[in-house]
């Protein structure tokens, strides 16, 4: 055994070898000539070794602290300054000074930390030079400072909030997570509020303020703000919580972001809507313009009345005569009037009632003047009123579009050619389901919440206005069929007035701009006509539209948002007609009919596909004072939810005078479902989606729910000297909705020998019972003015 002895200089030193070689061996052989030893790294029992004492568990961001150093043995000539200015690595903080805890004695430094601000202070050793150089530490035994050696002292416990989104819905909530980075050993409180941003208080959320309390050990807490469903599309609206007033704690983010993501149905489930309305006016116009048959002259038709004659043939001195005696004609007739002598069939031909209605709809004019090369160049006006129910997700919506337009069309041989100028204003509303739950949440903490509650319906008005351009052709085929087509454009302006959540009182309107892209086209032709000698008509056609409708962005004055809007409809139809009149003899006639209609819905409205079947009998007996009818009409089955509807209904009248309102005067009528005339043209026009998804009322069905009997009954007198006819009148109705009584008197210009006159005045007092039983009664009285003409 060879021992070899080290030597200890106290530095620190990796572990080193060292090697025993053997030579000159005698009597034996040397096998194994070399071998290595290795010194281990200086990890003797006399190492210098250092550690901190008394660690703050934190830090508050501003006040220095202190801290102390004490070795595992006592350095030899160790300064303070060395400890404070090159002894470690700060991050965080700066030492600011140190001191022996016992001096003179070096084993122990108090230690005094600045901390920078909220961040955790760190302290790490640095690389010590070894003994004998500047800014060592070495023992006497020179025995060297060896690692490691630091330490961390946090800054104090951190609040922070985290955004939150949500999408728009019933009892949706924003939950803002507030989270504390470390458990405390004592309370930690914190207040928090919501302020608008995109979205405002009271129209998109409920605001949301209170205090967050966390228990010893506890690291998160929720906030949940209520958001409040309004129907409409706002987009993507954001609103910001906010932390302030902490206790026991900082704030690292104060501020978080909630955003709402809006879906609402309003308004492009309105404009899809509005916009299908106004094609379909436009549409009915073009058609009725293809229909006529345009001759020279001018034709003015008021409520449905037609006002003076079409242009007729012949020369001008023909049509110029006949044009004197029609004059000569009408003053005779007012003067015989004067007189109280009106003609009473001439009377009855020429007069009726006159509503607000008849007068949008049927009110008309056209002049027509024929080209030296036979060309027929027309100009022509009318209105049209029409309804539109639907709905959309939870939402009902409803509109109501007057339209007026003027045109003109050009006509050579089988050509015709025109455009329509059209205006159209619009207005409805729409209601929703309850949005979300009332009051804010907050998770552990209190909160108080204000603003109106989230409960109620959602709900609004909708207005909207559009000038539109629309040329159309049409091609005569041959005798019996012709295609045709259409297309045009409009601007407007769209104003949606949603209500304030929870009242009836209306928000502020926000307005954008609107336009309609339409474009269609058709055949239509008679399969069979009563010229061919069977008496029987047969009328088929089909068409293809598709109507593009959208809004733009829009902003109210207390920062209410709608989003831009886009919708898109689509209709294909196909439907038959046929009717056959049989005469019964002594003037009395009977009328059966079919009709049958096929029709797709596509887009951004009620779709699907729909088969409606329709048919009727009337009986006509002029000489008894007979009219009777019967008629029923089915939509078979639709697509869209809701679409379902079939309807009976019955008619009798009977008047003791036919040619006259004396004596006695009957009427009864039953109604089973909803209106039961006209099956191919009930579908193929807008009114067959009218109301039935709007009042499905979850059913999915009206079918049969709806009744509704009523009798009438009058007797006309003979009044002031025979040249009036006073009627009193009483009448009943039943219906599943409830009862209503009424009593009326009617004063009409006529003598007995007739009904005529242009002035009749009535009165009719009405009581209406509910089903409700806690309903009460409703009572009206009407006074009517009608004009005859």
């Amino acid at each position: 055994t060879v021992a070899v002895a080290t030597l200890g200089d106290g530095d620190a030193e990796p572990a080193e070898t060292l090697i025993l070689r053997l030579s000159n061996a005698q009597g034996a052989t040397l096998g194994t000539p070399e071998a290595s030893g290795t010194i281990a790294a200086n990890a003797a029992a006399g190492a210098l070794t250092g550690a901190f004492s008394a660690v703050p568990d934190e830090h508050d961001g501003t006040e220095a602290f202190t801290l102390t150093l004490t070795f595992s043995d006592e350095p030899s000539g160790l300064s303070y300054k060395t400890v404070r200015d090159s002894l470690f690595t700060e991050e965080g903080g700066t030492i600011e000074g140190a001191r022996r805890e016992s001096p003179p004695s070096n084993q122990a430094f108090v230690v005094t930390v600045k901390p920078g601000g909220n961040e955790a202070v760190t302290l790490t050793l640095k690389p010590v030079p070894p003994c004998g150089q500047e800014k060592t530490v070495c023992t006497a035994g020179r025995a060297v400072l060896n690692g490691p050696l630091g330490v961390t002292v946090p800054g104090p416990a951190a609040l922070s909030v985290a955004d939150a989104q949500v999408q728009e819905g019933p009892g949706a909530t924003l939950e803002f997570v507030v989270s504390l980075d470390r458990r405390r050993h004592a309370p930690v409180r914190v207040d928090y509020a919501t302020e608008n941003g995109e979205a405002v208080a009271g129209d998109d959320y409920v605001h949301t303020a209170g205090t967050l309390t966390f228990a010893p050990g506890e690291t998160g807490h929720t906030v949940s703000v209520p958001v409040l469903d309004d129907g409409h599309d706002e987009d993507s609206e954001t609103l910001t919580l906010k932390l302030r007033n902490p206790v026991g704690a900082r704030i690292a983010d104060n501020e978080a972001v909630g955003t709402i993501h809006n879906n609402g149905a309003i308004p492009k489930a309105w404009i899809a809507r509005f916009g299908r309305t106004v094609a379909e006016q436009v549409l009915v116009a073009v058609e009725g313009r293809m229909r006529a048959t345009p001759a020279s002259g001018v034709e003015v038709a008021l409520a449905g009345e037609r006002i003076g004659g079409q242009g007729e043939p012949g020369s001008e001195a023909e049509r110029e005569a006949r044009r004197e005696e029609e004059a000569r004609r009408d003053a005779q007739r007012f003067a015989d009037w004067l007189r109280g002598e009106t003609d009473p069939e001439e009377a009855q031909r020429r007069s009726r009632s006159v509503t607000p209605h008849d007068l949008q709809t049927g009110s008309s004019f056209a002049l027509t003047s024929e080209t030296a090369g036979k060309d027929l160049v027309s100009l022509w006006g009318r209105g049209a009123v029409s309804r539109f129910d639907g709905r959309e997700g939870r939402l009902t919506l409803d509109g109501e579009v007057v339209t007026g337009m003027l045109g003109a069309d050009w006509t050579r041989g089988r050509w015709t050619a025109g455009l329509i100028v059209s205006h159209s204003a619009g207005e409805g509303g729409y209601s929703g389901a309850p949005g979300a739950g009332d009051g804010p949440g907050a998770g552990t903490g209190t909160a108080a919440g204000s603003g109106p509650g989230s409960g109620s319906g959602t709900g609004g008005r909708v207005e909207a206005t559009l000038t539109g351009v629309f040329p159309w052709a049409r091609h005569a085929l041959s005798e019996r069929l012709e295609a045709w087509g259409a297309a045009g454009y409009g601007q407007g302006e769209l104003t949606v007035t949603p209500k304030k959540p929870g009242t009836d009182e209306d928000g502020a309107a926000i307005r954008t701009d609107l336009d309609l892209r339409m474009a269609a086209a058709g055949l239509r032709g008679v399969l069979l006509d009563p010229e061919s000698g069977s008496g029987f008509q047969l009328t088929g056609k089909t068409d293809a539209m598709v109507v593009q409708t959208a809004s733009g962005r829009g902003r109210s004055a207390d920062g209410g948002n709608l989003a831009p809007a886009r919708a898109t409809v689509s209709r294909l139809r196909l439907g038959l007609e046929a009717s056959r009149p049989v005469g019964l003899g002594g003037g009395a006639a009977l009328m059966p009919s079919l009709e049958v209609g096929v029709r797709h819905d596509g887009g951004d409205a009620e779709t699907g596909f729909g088969l409606d079947l329709g048919g009727g009998l009337a009986l006509s007996d002029p000489g008894r004072g007979l009219e009777a009818e019967l008629r029923g009409r089915g939509l078979l089955s639709h697509e869209s939810k809701g679409l379902r509807e079939r309807s009976f209904s019955g008619a009798l009248s009977w008047r003791q005078k036919p040619e006259s309102d004396r004596g006695a005067k009957l009427t009864l009528t039953q109604t089973v479902g909803g209106t039961s005339s006209g099956g191919a043209d009930a579908l193929l026009a807008r009114g067959t989606l009218e109301g039935l998804a709007a009042n499905d009322n979850g059913e999915g069905n009206r079918d049969l729910k709806s009744r509704r009997l009523e009798l009438k009954f009058g007797y006309g007198f003979s009044a002031f000297g025979d040249r009036f006819t006073w009627t009193p009148e009483a009448g009943v109705g039943l219906s599943d909705t409830g009862r209503d009584y009424s009593l009326g008197w009617r004063l009409v210009r006529g003598g007995s020998g007739g009904d005529g006159g242009s002035l009749e005045l009535s009165l009719e007092a009405t009581r209406r019972e509910s089903a409700n039983d806690n309903a009460d009664p409703e009572h009206t009285i009407g006074f009517k003015l009608n004009a005859r003409f």
